[in-house]
């Protein structure tokens, strides 16, 4: 059951169709969206940020907004990673990278922009290697630190 919007909540605010990474939300400004059920992929992008408390979740509860810190991204394993940009190739807001010290000898790592992922779960779908996993941004540095990684050294990830 994908997501729903539900007329009597929306005031067609737009931001879950600007959140949306599969375009399956659409609608006219002030007026009631709609979730194109064939193009959602369950994510829950939309529900996080919709002020409205007008999306129901494929479990049929209704989303409520997170905050930053609790909201969805993704985050990258630094020792499953390998840098093979299967992660880069389908992330729909580009907020995937190689790493900068990834060579043609070494691919490395990927790097993910927290500002523009939505947590979607499409890199983590198709990462063979467990190298990025979607969870709340607030937990980023306690699940690096249970890997051994200082956190304060993250940049070099």
């Amino acid at each position: 059951m994908p997501f729903e919007i539900i007329a009597e909540n929306c005031t067609g605010c737009s931001a879950c169709e600007k959140r949306c990474p599969t375009g399956a939300i659409s609608g006219l400004s002030k007026k009631v969206y709609y979730i194109e059920a064939a193009m959602c992929i369950d994510c829950g992008a939309c529900g996080v940020i919709c002020p409205d408390d007008a999306i129901m979740n494929n479990h049929g509860e209704i989303t409520h907004v997170l905050k930053r810190a609790e909201r969805p991204v993704a985050i990258v394993h630094p020792d499953n990673c390998n840098g093979c940009g299967v992660c880069v190739d389908v992330c729909p807001f580009d907020c995937i990278s190689p790493s900068p010290e990834n060579t043609a000898v070494y691919l490395g790592k990927v790097q993910v922009n927290e500002k523009t992922c939505v947590g979607c779960l499409l890199c983590e779908e198709v990462c063979g290697w467990d190298g990025i996993y979607i969870m709340p941004s607030g937990q980023k540095e306690a699940f690096l630190t249970s890997l051994g990684y200082d956190t304060s050294e993250e940049s070099a990830l």
